[in-house]
Parts: structure tokens; C-alpha cells; sequence
């Protein structure tokens, strides 16, 4: 399989987990263990950490390993924190980043149209994705405010929430699932009937989890080998292809 993970992080963190990669370097090294050929990064600093200081940060700690790409987090624009969201967009399209993330249990915040509602029309007109770390129902109620708002549920699992996901992948066609949590047994096989494979991304989930579970379940999922190709990495590189930050 081409691999393109889209849910991955390197740097240190005050509560590390028992095993990490502290730079781009190691990072890269635990993909060449996995056979994982390229990554939708983000830094440990943006999540537990300030976005103000480690987006440029990721940037610059990731320049010159082609394998890894960029994404930034967001935060509300009323602390005076971040910048304004024209001005943001442009230094993230300098930047070359395509794709962002909302970290909002971390980041104390709402992720919803009260707080975020200078930046994300901008996303859903800009057709820029937001990899969202939140539980199911909260990101339902943020597509019931913003309904064109291309969402990726992050860490969805490890147990079923399909009595929780499936009327929101029903009513919104633009929420996708990231798979480093999608362990139940005919999971994927069962989205893909029902939604096409097109919904669904890699991701190993890693350091928080290890690579391999999710490797492995897609490698035996019972799909077609295209099927798998587009969740492997087809999907997210088609998304990345659309965003026009």
C-alpha cells in the first residue's frame, strides 16, 4: 500500500507516552519501520502547547524532510492570540500548509460558530479541512452550525460509536472518519458498503497509540485493493488537492 497517514505527531510533551519520537528525524524513522511512505504531521507543542509559537515551529523542524507535511492548529481569534483569519490563511498558504487542526478539550475552548465564526466560512469556502480531536456528538452539533465544513473525526473508537456516527454521516456528506481508532471488527468493510470507501483516512494515530493496530486492520480488512489504495492515502491526498488556502 502507498500509506499516507494523516494523524501523527512527533515532540516532547510534559506527560510523554511510553514511546515517541522527540524530532522530524525519529518520526520518520518509526514511518520506514511501519512502511509508512508520508505523513500529515502536527507537533506535540501544538496540542499541549501554544499553536502561536509551534506552527512556524513544525514548519521549520520538518523543512527538508520531504515525507512530512504540515498542519497547524487553530485557536479563537478573540484572545488576540492567532491571528486574524485573512491574515492567518496567507501565512499558512506561504507556508505550504493545506490542512489544519482543532484541539479543543486540550485548548480550553469552544469549536463551534460563536467562537470560530470568523475563520470557518472561510475553511468551508476555501474547501480547506479541519482534522477535528473531539467526541462524535460535539463535532455533530459544529456541522449542524457549519454544514459545509469538511471534518475529519479524529481518534473515533477504539470501541463502536456507529449509534452516534452514522445519522451524522448520513446527513453530512463532508464528515470523513480517521481510522488509528476504527478497530472493530468489520468496521471499514461495513463503511465502505454503506458510505463507499471514499470516507474513510489513514491514520496510525501514533505516538498516542501504536502504528501497527491500525496497519494491520486496514491490511486484513476484507475491501477491494482499490478500496483500500483510497483509504490508504488516496482519499487524504485528493482533500489536500482541493483546499485552496
Amino acid at each position: 500500500m502507498n500509506i499516507h497517514d494523516c494523524n501523527c505527531c512527533f515532540g516532547d510533551a510534559a506527560r510523554p507516552p511510553f514511546r515517541y519520537a522527540r524530532t522530524a528525524e525519529e518520526l520518520i524513522a518509526e514511518m520506514d519501520f511501519c512502511g509508512i511512505q508520508r505523513a500529515l504531521a502536527y507537533h506535540a507543542g501544538m496540542r499541549f502547547d501554544s499553536p502561536v509559537v509551534w506552527n512556524d515551529r513544525l514548519v521549520e523542524e520538518i523543512r527538508g524532510f520531504s515525507p512530512l507535511g504540515a498542519t497547524w492548529a487553530i485557536l479563537p481569534s478573540q484572545t488576540g492570540e492567532q491571528r486574524k483569519p485573512e491574515e492567518f490563511l496567507a501565512a499558512m498558504r506561504s507556508a505550504g500548509v493545506r490542512a489544519l487542526r482543532a484541539f479543543p478539550d486540550e485548548h480550553r475552548c469552544r469549536l463551534d460558530k460563536r467562537t470560530f465564526g470568523d475563520l470557518l466560512p472561510l475553511l468551508v469556502e476555501r474547501r480547506i479541512p479541519l482534522l477535528v480531536k473531539q467526541n462524535i456528538l460535539s463535532i455533530g452539533d459544529l456541522l449542524k452550525e457549519i454544514p459545509g465544513l469538511v471534518v475529519v473525526a479524529m481518534n473515533v473508537g477504539p470501541h463502536s460509536l456507529e449509534r452516534y456516527l452514522r445519522p451524522l454521516m448520513d446527513e453530512f456528506p463532508n464528515l470523513y472518519v480517521e481510522t488509528s481508532h476504527y478497530m472493530v471488527e468489520g468496521l471499514i468493510e461495513e463503511s465502505c458498503v454503506r458510505y463507499g470507501p471514499g470516507r474513510l483516512l489513514f491514520g496510525s494515530g501514533y505516538p498516542d497509540v501504536c502504528s501497527g493496530a491500525a496497519l494491520l486492520r486496514l491490511a486484513q480488512a476484507d475491501i477491494p485493493p482499490d478500496a483500500r489504495a483510497a483509504i490508504a492515502g488516496g482519499n487524504l491526498e485528493r482533500m489536500l488537492e482541493a483546499a485552496r488556502p
